[in-house]
């Protein structure tokens, strides 16, 4: 009896098993055909997501630029200390900018049209522009893009990109720019220069009750300022000394006319710009101080036709001006700070630098070297004319070099392009590109009127907000090329 319970177990147990191993194999191919599928679909959904990653960084990197360049319009961020400079504050309303990705996949939604907002997107230090991955986390939170919207239809695979961002809009300089614009410490600065009076000023001009146009902004500079060089015969540089250093030639008979002329700034913005290959396309190149071409020719270019240099230069020891042989290529000019209404013998007399012993020195151990002086009656007649396009009272100190510098090319040259006078999207508090210096007064102006020579400059240019976003480039015309009004 037991022997036949056990059979009959036995037999159950072998169809068992051959019931189990029937379904285990029908079961297994289904598997592995829904796997199939699986595999299929998950490659395409990876795909997906993965254009759909690289979209949303392409529009967020381009929002964190538009953003960034705005915040630094922001007076609260420049007081932060930042590498800002002042920008379209109007383009504030444009900050944020929206990307619309539409995705098109079945899989993903079923319903015809769905809405996901993210409100805060967190971006990786890659995605950053350099001066934020730079920063400290405060600025890179700063960074994050509040709204970014992502649309899904019912529709195969398809995906569609549309920014929507005013590309005519570029941050540049703001024109209007005012002391409102300058942190703290800088309109503390700028308030002490104007009420002190080192130079005697005693403007008696107008300011002009409404703004001047590009053209008429033209004309006032072309009538009103007189770029030249002292002369021979000039009291008190009518010696014998004197009549064997100074050139023969004034500035103007010795220079020019040429048909295309670069004023290259020293500001340490143009880094990586790449501008060498450019500016050396000019005919003339115009230098200032002790900025160098030797390692920095890919940005700054080779080629030297004029360098102004300020009596500083050659006045101190530290600056070694008879041993630098970057002294000694193209034409040199030095300028000097005079009161404001002397006369070249008060001037000669009191120089803000005394320069006038190694300036001698010079020209006799370099008689070949052509070195000119420039009339300081040049700088207070360009001071005047910023003065009188300016609502509120400027630093009552000589223009900048750049400001005299971009007046003798526009005297010179048919067309004259000024790269980072006014600074492009690669803007930075470092003062020299040649230097590790920061400071934002550099480019806002401390001791020069710097703001308000840049809202000039920006005024009278005749290229494109593109050109300055992305060269720090300004276009300027000639005074040859165009005819004034007969004002007598």
């Amino acid at each position: 009896m037991a022997r036949c319970r056990l059979g009959t177990m036995k037999k159950v147990c072998f169809f068992t098993s051959v019931m189990i191993l029937c379904l285990y194999t029908v079961f297994y191919k289904m598997c592995i055909q829904n796997g199939n599928l699986l595999l299929k679909n998950g490659s395409n959904s990876t795909e997906t997501k993965r254009l759909e990653y690289n979209l949303i960084q392409c529009g967020t990197q381009d929002i964190l630029r538009s953003k960034e360049d705005v915040d630094r319009s922001n007076p609260e961020y420049v007081n932060q200390g930042s590498s800002s400079r002042i920008f379209e504050a109007a383009l504030k309303d444009q900050l944020h900018s929206e990307i619309i990705l539409r995705i098109n996949n079945s899989r993903i939604k079923r319903s015809s049209k769905s809405e996901i907002q993210f409100k805060e997107m967190a971006v990786s230090k890659d995605l950053l522009p350099e001066s934020l991955a730079n920063g400290d986390s405060s600025r890179r939170q700063q960074a994050k893009e509040p709204s970014i919207v992502s649309n899904t239809a019912a529709k195969p695979t398809k995906i569609k990109l549309s920014l929507k961002k005013q590309w005519n809009s570029w941050m540049i300089w703001n024109e209007d720019s005012s002391s409102s614009n300058l942190n703290r410490r800088l309109r503390t600065v700028k308030n002490n220069y104007a009420s002190m009076n080192k130079y005697a000023v005693n403007f008696t001009g107008t300011r002009k009750s409404k703004k001047l146009s590009s053209k008429e902004l033209l004309c006032e500079l072309k009538q009103r300022v007189q770029v030249a060089s002292v002369e021979f015969g000039d009291e008190p540089f009518a010696t014998c000394d004197w009549q064997e250093l100074i050139p023969s030639k004034n500035l103007t008979q010795a220079l020019g006319p040429f048909k295309t002329c670069a004023v290259v700034a020293s500001a340490g913005s143009i880094l990586r710009s790449g501008l060498g290959r450019e500016i050396d396309g000019h005919d003339a190149v115009l230098r200032f101080n002790g900025a160098p071409t030797i390692g920095f020719e890919s940005d700054v270019g080779r080629r030297t036709t004029i360098r102004i240099i300020n009596s500083q230069v050659l006045s101190r020891q530290e600056h070694k001006f008879h041993d630098n042989n970057l002294y000694r290529t193209g034409v040199l000019l030095v300028w000097d700070p005079a009161p404001y209404s002397a006369n070249l013998t008060e001037w000669f007399n009191h120089p803000d630098y005394d320069f006038f012993e190694n300036y001698k020195k010079y020209r006799k151990k370099n008689p070949n070297q052509p070195f000119y002086i420039i009339n300081p009656k040049m700088q207070w007649q360009l001071w005047n004319i910023v003065q009188e396009i300016t609502a509120e009272n400027i630093q009552r100190n000589p223009p900048s070099s750049g400001l005299m510098g971009i007046l003798l090319m526009m005297t010179l040259c048919d067309q004259t392009d000024v790269y980072e006078f006014l600074p492009s999207k690669r803007r930075t508090d470092l003062c020299h590109y040649y230097e590790r210096f920061q400071d934002q007064a550099c480019t806002m102006g401390a001791y020069h009127p710097l703001m308000f020579e840049k809202n000039l400059v920006k005024r009278i240019n005749h290229g494109t907000d593109e050109e300055i976003h992305n060269q720090g480039k300004v276009t300027l015309p000639g005074f040859r090329t165009f005819q004034c009004p007969n004002t007598e």
